[in-house]
């Protein structure tokens, strides 16, 4: 996955990191950014499955699930060949083992790229039983990226001990705003720029 850093070397008169409530606020231009990256990503997911669907229908992999099978980066055509069962299954089982509070020191890097590709190939709208899992992963992400979370000052963004929450704060905005989902904000004592 891919994060573009360049969005969190803002200035500091640009960023507003309180709101009149006293609510810490994403950058507008840190939302928009990744949620166009992610809906262009969607596009492009959606008009491989248009354009290849002999090879991307028929058979569905038989996929054994397991902490192994999140080591590895995933593959974009089993991520396009997977049914909306499938990708739910798989973000289910993400979000109660890998994303596990007690994992953090331990989560593959893949893990949030794995995240990332799943959510690319959802289907909208969105099934309320299966937007409760977009929602634990959102909750997860967002404890997971909870040192980024404290404080949107600038410096604390540019420091290079917070790399490994950058796609978890991503794949967090990512479920408030492309999925609509803002009231995760609030849970987390955040408040929507928009």
């Amino acid at each position: 996955m891919s994060v573009d850093r360049s969005l969190f070397n803002l200035s500091s008169d640009v960023t507003q990191p309180h709101n009149q409530n006293n609510k810490l606020t994403f950058p507008p231009a840190l939302i928009n950014k990744q949620v166009h990256k992610f809906s262009k990503m969607r596009q492009y997911c959606s008009r491989m499955q248009k354009l290849h669907p002999s090879k991307l229908q028929g058979e569905e992999v038989e996929l054994t699930i397991s902490k192994k099978t999140f080591d590895e980066q995933p593959c974009l055509s089993l991520v396009l060949s997977l049914s909306q069962v499938s990708v739910f299954e798989l973000l289910d089982y993400v979000q109660e083992i890998c994303l596990s509070s007690e994992e953090k020191s331990r989560i593959p890097r893949s893990v949030g790229s794995w995240v990332f590709s799943l959510l690319c190939v959802i289907d909208k709208p969105v099934p309320m039983d299966y937007m409760a899992i977009i929602r634990s992963v959102g909750r997860r992400c967002a404890v997971l990226s909870s040192d980024l979370l404290t404080s949107l000052d600038p410096e604390n963004l540019n420091s290079s001990s917070n790399e490994p929450h950058f796609q978890y704060l991503v794949l967090f905005i990512l479920v408030c705003h492309y999925f609509e989902q803002l009231d995760l904000l609030e849970e987390f004592g955040l408040s929507s720029s928009s």
